[in-house]
C-alpha cells in the first residue's frame, strides 16, 4: 500500500503533466511557428517536462528510484491496466508502442544525451500522456479520499479545461506582445 507521503507526490507529479502539455498547447497554439529562440526554448522545456514526469508515472518501476510509478502506488496492477488501456481506447500493442516512445525520447534527448541520436525527427505526442495522467488521477483521487483528503477536485478533465483556458489568454497576449522583437541570438 502506497504512503500518504507517496500519493501526494504522485498527485504533484500528476498535476505538473497536465500543466505542462496545457501550456504547451497554449504556446504552440498562440505561435505556432516561433521566431524567437525564447519561445522554442520554453515550448520544448514544457515538453522535455511533460515526458519525463510522464514517466515517473508510466516508464520504469524501480520501487526504490520511482516511488511514484503506477504500479508502486496501486495494488491492483492487472485491473489498473485493464482499465488504463481501456480509458485511452489502446490494447496492449498500442500502449507498448507509445510507452517506448516516450521512454526512448526521455532516454535520448532529456535525460541523458545519445550523442549518436541528437536530431529528433518524432517529438512525442501528449494527448496519451495527458489522458493517461488523467486515469492516473482517478485511481490516485479514490485513494487520497480513503484517506479523508479532500481539497482536491474529483476529477483532472475539469482542472486542465480552466488551467489551458488561463494559459491561453496568456500566452496570446505574451506572444503577440513580442511580435516586434527580432532574433538577435542565433
Amino acid at each position: 500500500m502506497a504512503t500518504q507521503e507517496q500519493l501526494m507526490g504522485a498527485l504533484q507529479v500528476v498535476v505538473n503533466v497536465t500543466r505542462c502539455v496545457a501550456l504547451k498547447r497554449a504556446l504552440a497554439t498562440a505561435e505556432p511557428e516561433p521566431a524567437l529562440n525564447f519561445w522554442r526554448v520554453l515550448q520544448g522545456n514544457l515538453l522535455d517536462m511533460a515526458v519525463l514526469d510522464w514517466c515517473k508515472l508510466f516508464g520504469s518501476d524501480d520501487e526504490e528510484h520511482q516511488q511514484v510509478h503506477w504500479k508502486n502506488i496501486f495494488a491492483d496492477e492487472a485491473e489498473f491496466r485493464a482499465n488504463l488501456f481501456a480509458h485511452l481506447g489502446m490494447e496492449q500493442e498500442g500502449w507498448g508502442a507509445y510507452w517506448q516512445q516516450m521512454k526512448a525520447y526521455r532516454d535520448q534527448h532529456v535525460a541523458h544525451l545519445d550523442i549518436n541520436r541528437r536530431d529528433v525527427t518524432h517529438f512525442p505526442e501528449l494527448g496519451s500522456a495527458l489522458s493517461s495522467a488523467a486515469y492516473y488521477y482517478s485511481r490516485l483521487i479514490r485513494e487520497l479520499r480513503a484517506l479523508g483528503e479532500t481539497r482536491f477536485p474529483d476529477d483532472l478533465s475539469g482542472y486542465y479545461d480552466a488551467f489551458q483556458t488561463q494559459a491561453s489568454e496568456i500566452a496570446l497576449t505574451a506572444t503577440a506582445s513580442t511580435r516586434g522583437f527580432i532574433e538577435r541570438v542565433h
